[in-house]
């Protein structure tokens, strides 16, 4: 048995934190904010109206950010998809992982994949991956790459990678 998983997308974890913070600020705006009915002091109405707008604009803010990058995880999925769909089918052979060091996510970094493969006629081409989270003591060999190309225009490919999983004849999970 070989279990393959698809690697985690860097852009669907920002997404997620963008969310995540954002859903965080602006609700706890929204609640301060509300408290300045249940007061009748002015200072303190006003003093509730300014923090809580200043907790719900940047919470608006990161949702906004956080609505952009899913938009653009969900547009590489459908690339993704319509190529699958529609495309040819290439194995791929990771010829090196380019890590972002200034990006971490745990003990994870960000980094892509350069990949070649040998196309219908016979020729060699280089492609290169999404982002994607990659743990600090993985290498190249950890990962399986398939290039999913347009019959129509070469320029049009996505690069699907994935975990080698584990070897194992039987899985008792």
């Amino acid at each position: 048995m070989n279990n393959k998983n698809a690697v985690r997308s860097t852009r669907k974890v920002v997404s997620f934190v963008h969310t995540l913070v954002g859903g965080i600020l602006f609700g706890v705006g929204v609640v301060v904010f509300a408290l300045n009915f249940f007061f009748s002091d002015d200072v303190a109405t006003l003093v509730l109206m300014i923090t809580g707008g200043s907790l719900i604009l940047p919470g608006v803010i990161e949702l906004i950010i956080a609505y952009f990058f899913h938009r653009s995880v969900r547009r590489q999925r459908d690339k993704l998809d319509r190529l699958k769909n529609e495309g040819l089918k290439f194995d791929a052979e990771i010829v090196q992982i380019h890590r972002h060091m200034s990006v971490h996510v745990g003990f994870s970094t960000s980094a892509y994949a350069e990949c070649s493969y040998i196309n219908k006629e016979g020729k060699t081409c280089l492609v290169k991956s999404t982002t994607f989270l990659v743990p600090f003591n993985d290498t190249k060999d950890s990962y399986v790459a398939h290039v999913y190309v347009s019959q129509f225009d070469p320029f049009d490919y996505a690069v699907e990678v994935l975990t080698r999983g584990v070897q194992a004849d039987f899985d008792y999970r």
